[in-house]
């Protein structure tokens, strides 16, 4: 545990910084890999009949539309009971004719059981992401207001800002390295806000009881560092034993897992690091300026 984490604010606030300007300038001169999600492209349902879906059955199907069309950006979700749905770049007529004799074939299915074979456009796509940044951005205007109402305006604009850290660093690691983004990163961002601001309410409940028990001599800088000490362990732990199990699935679950899994765990690192030494410091810090 570090000794009085408040006093290495500044260190902890230029790590920070210098991740997020990377993160940024990475977003704008790079940009995000979006996947067919986003892009649009062509998707294929099939009911596949008595064959189970599964892990090889995933695999299976990634396989044959690798060999089949030559396209390796593929999205396999199942769909009901016993559908699957197939998402790629575009095809074009030919090359989804030739894709569903593939997997007929493999899965020995009738004409019957392909249940779709649709273009997705671009403007979908584009309403998608509209949407998703629409859900993030509710999501943290509504922590904001409860943790402002649970404890006070300071706290809530520096656990919001801790958000705002957790998914800059998090769409900077995937602009950096040009990670696949879908819908599934789309769901394991709001995952890590609803997990990153749980850590850090943690913490402001410790501040709220040191700051209700505290003598005439306590600084802020005590009441924060006697909270992320109180909150250091658990917080710690809890990322740990997530991130065993979150890595597991990483490395032995298929790629549509994987693209979930990837995402958390950056994330829990991310905010697991602004809970503890971002959001207290910077509640200390901004009593501090107040006080002078």
């Amino acid at each position: 545990m570090i000794k009085s984490p408040t006093s290495k604010s500044k260190i902890f606030f230029t790590i920070s910084i210098v991740l997020i300007v990377i993160s940024i300038a990475s977003l704008c001169f790079r940009g995000l890999n979006f996947g067919i999600d986003f892009t649009g492209g062509t998707t294929i349902q099939f009911d596949l009949g008595k064959t189970k879906y599964s892990a090889d059955v995933e695999n299976t199907i990634r396989d044959i539309v690798k060999t089949t069309v030559k396209k390796n950006d593929i999205t396999v979700q199942k769909t009901g009971d016993t559908g699957v749905s197939i998402k790629t770049v575009e095809l074009t007529n030919e090359e989804s004719d030739k894709l569903i004799e593939a997997v007929k074939k493999e899965f020995k299915l009738e004409q019957k059981q392909v249940l779709a074979n649709d273009k997705v456009s671009g403007s979908v796509s584009g309403r998608l992401i509209t949407d998703s940044l629409k859900a993030i951005a509710l999501a943290i205007v509504l922590m904001l207001l409860y943790i402002t109402w649970r404890f006070d305006f300071r706290s809530g604009t520096s656990a919001v800002l801790a958000l705002a850290h957790d998914v800059i660093i998090m769409l900077g690691f995937y602009s950096i390295f040009q990670f696949t983004v879908s819908t599934s990163f789309i769901a394991a961002i709001l995952t890590i806000v609803g997990y990153s601001i749980n850590a850090t309410i943690i913490v402001f409940d410790r501040v709220r009881e040191n700051l209700r028990f505290a003598k005439k001599n306590t600084t802020n800088n005590d009441i924060a560092d006697d909270a992320i000490t109180n909150s250091y362990y658990r917080a710690i732990n809890s990322s740990i034993t997530t991130l065993l199990t979150i890595g597991v699935l990483y490395v032995m679950g298929v790629d549509s897992i994987k693209e979930f899994a990837l995402p958390i765990i950056v994330g829990i690192v991310a905010g697991t690091y602004s809970s503890l030494f971002i959001a207290a410091p910077f509640w200390a810090w901004w009593k501090n300026t107040e006080k002078k």
